[in-house]
C-alpha cells in the first residue's frame, strides 16, 4: 500500500505541475491544420484511342506533401501523381474522381466526367439549300462621321485576302445632292450633283474595287433635308422612337415629302452612275430607307409599308427606264417579327413593287435561340417564307452588340448558324468593320486589332465563297454541336462548319456519300484564331475543342 501512495503522489504532481506551467506561459497547443485547396481539370488530346489528361492544381497552407488516390472511372485505381493520362474505349461515360491528402485532414474529393460519345455528322448532298451571295460588312477603315482614315492597303487586304469579304454595305450620304440640281427630276446633270461627303471615301471605295471586291449594295438612312417634311436628317431630339406614319405629315414628322418621290429616284439613279464612273463598282442593290419603322436621333426616316410600297415603284419605274439592272432590297428592318410583319406585308401584296425587288434584307438583331424550337429559328423561317412565293431571297443585312470576347464570337457564330439553317439566307453581313477603339459593334479596329468575333467570321466569310450552295448536314445527339454543310461546283469546294458549344472536347465522326478524303481544318476557340490544323482525314474520328468555331474545308 505504500508503493501505490508514493505513485499516486508522484502522478497528482505532475498534473498540477503541468497546470502551474500552462497557467505561466507554457508551449501552446499544436496548430490546427489545413485541408489542401484543389481543382481538376480535364483535357482530350487525342480520339485514337481516345485519351484524356487529368491535372490536378493544389496547395496546402501547411506546405504538408500531397498524395493523389485516382479512380478512373472504368475499374482502375491508381496512387498517382497530380498529372494523369488515361485511354478509353468509344461511346461510353466514365465518373473519375480523385482524393487529394496532406495525410493529416480530412481527403478532398475532386469529380470530372468523361464522355467518350462520338457524334455522327451526317453531310447530305443530295439536299440542296439556298445558293450563298456572300458574306461582308459595312463601313471603311474608321467611321464615316469621324475624321478616317477610311483606306490603307493593309486594311482594304485584312478585309479581301484574309477576312474573305465579298460584299461592301455603303450608304448613300446624306449631303450627296445637298441642294436641288434643278426643278426637273427627270433629267439628270451629274455635273450639277454636289458630292458632299462622298468624295472622302471614293479611295476607298476604288482600293476595294482593285482589291477583288465582287458586290456593292447601298442603304439610304435619310434624303437631304430639302426633301424632308421636318426639313432635318434626324429628328431633332436626342431619344430613338418607333412613331406611326402620318400620311398627312407636319413639319414635326421626320418623313420623306410625297411630292419628292421622284426626285428622290433620280437621286438613287445619279448616286449609281457617279460611283460607276468614278470608282468602277456596279451598284448590285439599294435598299430606300434603312429600318423604316424608327426615327431616330441619327440620320433617319420613318415610313409604313404602303408609303415604302409606293416608293420602291417610283425608284423602280425609274431604274428599269434608265436601263440600270439594281435590285432593291427591302424592308431592310430589325428582326422583330411583329413589327416587320407589319411593315412587309403591304409589299408583298403589291405585284408592282415586288418586280422591283430582288431580296428580302432584314437586319438580326433579335437573337434568342439556335434550336429548331426557339423563338429565333421560327422568326428566320417565317422571314424567309416572306420571299418564297415571288423567288426571292433572304439576307441579313446588318448586326453587332456582340460582346468582344470568344463568348460574343461563339454567339455571333451560332447567331450565322440560326439564320443559314432556318432562315436559308444567302448572304450575311456585319453591322461596320472596324473602329477607331474596337468594340462590340465593329470586327477590327483602325489600327488593325483583330477581335475574335472577326475570326469566327472568317470561319465562313474566307471558307463560303458566292455560289456555294447549303447542303444537309444534321448531328446525332446533337447536345451542343451545330453543323453548316456547303458545296461550290464552279470551284469544286466543300465546306463543313461545326460549331462546338459546350465546355469540354467532343469527337464527330463525318458520314456521307461522296465526302472528299481529307480535309484542311481551321479552329477558331479561346487560344486560337481561324489556326490552320493541317490535313485531316475524312473517315477518322475529329476531335472538337471546346466552345470553338471549326471549318473543314476542301478545294479539288
Amino acid at each position: 500500500m505504500k508503493k501505490m501512495t508514493i505513485a499516486i503522489s508522484i502522478m497528482i504532481g505532475f498534473m498540477m505541475g503541468a497546470g502551474c506551467s500552462k497557467q505561466k506561459g507554457g508551449p501552446s497547443p499544436d496548430p490546427v491544420n489545413h485541408a489542401p485547396l484543389a481543382t481538376l481539370a480535364l483535357a482530350i488530346t487525342g480520339v485514337d484511342p481516345f485519351t484524356a489528361v487529368f491535372k490536378v492544381t493544389a496547395s496546402d497552407a501547411d506546405n504538408d506533401p500531397l498524395t493523389y488516390k485516382w479512380d478512373f472511372g472504368e475499374g482502375t485505381l491508381k496512387n498517382g501523381s497530380a498529372s494523369e493520362t488515361f485511354s478509353y474505349p468509344v461511346n461510353k461515360t466514365f465518373t473519375v474522381s480523385v482524393q487529394v491528402s496532406d495525410g493529416k485532414s480530412p481527403v478532398v474529393n475532386l469529380l470530372t466526367i468523361v464522355n467518350t460519345t462520338v457524334t455522327t455528322v451526317t453531310v447530305d448532298q443530295t439536299k440542296k439549300f439556298q445558293t450563298i451571295e456572300g458574306f461582308g460588312g459595312f463601313g471603311a477603315k474608321d467611321v464615316y462621321w469621324s475624321n478616317g482614315p477610311f483606306t490603307s492597303t493593309d486594311f482594304v487586304s485584312s478585309l479581301i485576302n484574309d477576312l474573305g469579304v465579298t460584299i461592301l454595305r455603303d450608304n448613300i450620304p446624306t449631303d450627296f445632292e445637298n441642294v436641288n440640281d434643278d426643278n426637273d427630276p427627270s433629267t439628270t446633270d451629274l455635273a450639277k450633283f454636289s458630292f458632299g461627303s462622298l468624295n472622302a471615301r471614293l479611295q476607298y471605295l476604288k482600293d476595294m474595287k482593285a482589291a477583288g471586291l465582287q458586290k456593292l449594295i447601298v442603304s439610304i438612312w435619310s434624303a437631304p433635308p430639302w426633301m424632308k417634311t421636318n426639313g432635318r436628317i434626324d429628328n431633332g431630339t436626342n431619344t430613338n422612337t418607333a412613331p406611326q406614319y402620318n400620311p398627312n405629315p407636319t413639319n414635326a414628322d421626320n418623313q420623306l415629302r410625297t411630292d419628292m418621290y421622284d426626285e428622290f429616284a433620280e437621286r438613287c439613279v445619279a448616286y449609281i452612275r457617279i460611283i460607276k464612273a468614278h470608282t468602277g463598282l456596279e451598284v448590285e442593290g439599294i435598299s430606300l430607307q434603312n429600318e423604316p419603322r424608327f426615327s431616330q436621333f441619327y440620320e433617319s426616316s420613318v415610313f409604313n409599308g404602303e408609303a415604302l410600297a409606293t416608293l420602291i415603284k417610283v425608284v423602280g419605274r425609274r431604274l428599269h427606264k434608265e436601263g440600270l439592272p439594281v435590285k432593291i432590297f427591302m424592308p431592310e428592318d430589325v428582326g422583330w417579327y411583329d413589327g416587320i410583319n407589319t411593315l412587309i406585308q403591304p409589299i408583298l401584296k403589291d405585284a408592282e413593287a415586288m418586280s422591283y425587288v430582288g431580296m428580302i434584307a432584314t437586319h438580326g438583331y433579335a437573337f434568342d435561340g439556335i434550336t429548331a424550337s426557339s423563338t429565333d429559328a421560327q422568326t428566320w423561317k417565317a422571314m424567309y417564307n416572306w420571299g418564297v412565293p415571288a423567288g426571292k431571297p433572304l439576307w441579313m443585312t446588318e448586326t453587332s452588340g456582340f460582346t468582344n470576347d470568344m463568348k460574343g464570337a461563339l454567339d455571333l457564330g451560332k447567331a450565322m448558324y440560326t439564320a443559314l439553317e432556318y432562315g436559308h439566307v444567302s448572304a450575311w453581313l456585319f453591322w461596320t468593320f472596324s473602329t477607331s477603339t474596337l468594340d462590340a459593334y465593329s470586327l477590327m479596329s483602325s489600327s488593325g486589332e483583330k477581335s475574335k468575333r472577326y475570326y469566327t467570321s472568317k470561319n465562313f466569310y474566307r471558307y463560303i465563297r458566292p455560289g456555294a450552295y447549303r447542303i444537309g448536314a444534321s448531328a446525332t445527339d446533337q447536345g451542343g454541336i451545330y453543323p453548316l454543310a456547303f458545296k461550290q461546283d464552279a470551284e469544286k469546294t466543300h465546306t463543313i462548319i461545326l460549331i462546338n458549344d459546350t465546355t469540354f472536347s467532343r469527337p464527330v465522326k463525318l458520314s456521307g456519300a461522296g465526302l472528299p478524303a481529307t480535309y484542311s481544318m481551321f479552329v477558331t476557340n479561346e487560344t486560337e484564331d481561324c489556326k490552320d490544323h493541317g490535313s485531316i482525314n475524312a473517315n477518322e474520328t475529329i476531335l472538337l475543342p471546346p466552345k470553338s468555331v471549326i471549318t473543314l474545308y476542301r478545294k479539288n
